[in-house]
């Protein structure tokens, strides 16, 4: 019995000298690591190139700050609703330079289209461009005069407005609104780029092919659309 005793006793006091030895190790440890530490952003799953980032896609992970890249993020709201311009692997640090913002036209036009949108350029001239005074970022409506088939063989010309409220992207090859001492000054340019829906991108294909198109430019604090119905030569005699 006293030889049971005494086996406990030294089986518990053991585990208390164990404990202590962790503890004291492990307090000691601390107290010699004078390392810094940052928390990063990373992917916490694989995120292809060109996808619009969400928090679930991310994650932190802390590192010695000496290994921080100047580039790599640690706010994971400064990447949600970001575009990847990269594919990223599990783990991988975000950076900086391979994410873009919506709309942001350093890396090119695609990724200044709305959602749901798609660009589609038409050409103009002085005349229906406006006298080049359209900027990137206005708004425009756009009528037509098209030719329909009637009866016996026969068409007239009909003018009506084909879209309205649409956001112009580009004018010619400029994605940007031009500043200082030329920002007044018109833009000769062939074409213009708008933003518009599949639809929209057919109607006004049609309108292209079998007609003329002219652009309107529309105030920037008037968003307001109204229907009105074609006219036709006969519409001057009433």
């Amino acid at each position: 019995m006293k030889n049971k005793v005494v086996f406990i006793l030294a089986i518990a006091f053991g585990l208390i000298a164990a404990i202590l030895t962790y503890t004291y190790l492990n307090n000691f440890k601390k107290t010699i690591d004078t390392t810094e530490y940052v928390e990063i952003v990373v992917a916490k799953q694989v995120i292809p190139e060109k996808t619009v980032i969400t928090g679930n896609m991310l994650e932190h992970r802390k590192i010695p700050s000496k290994y921080k890249h100047a580039n790599e993020v640690l706010e994971i709201r400064d990447v949600v609703g970001r575009i990847s311009l990269v594919d990223f692997t599990v783990g991988q640090s975000i950076f900086n330079n391979q994410i873009v913002e919506r709309g942001d036209y350093k890396e090119g036009l695609a990724y200044m289209i709305p959602e749901g949108k798609r660009a589609m350029s038409v050409p103009v001239d002085e005349v229906s461009g406006v006298s080049g005074l359209i900027r990137p970022g206005d708004k425009v409506d756009i009528i037509s005069v098209i030719s329909i088939d009637i009866t016996n063989n026969q068409s007239k010309p009909h003018s009506l407005a084909v879209l309205q409220d649409i956001e112009v992207l580009a004018i010619g090859k400029a994605l940007t609104i031009r500043t200082g001492e030329n920002a007044q000054n018109p833009v000769d340019a062939k074409t213009v780029t708008l933003a518009v829906s599949l639809e929209e991108s057919i109607q006004l294909q049609m309108a292209n092919q079998r007609g003329t198109i002219n652009l309107l430019l529309r105030s920037p604090i008037d968003d307001s659309k109204f229907y009105s119905k074609p006219f036709i030569a006969e519409d001057f005699l009433k």
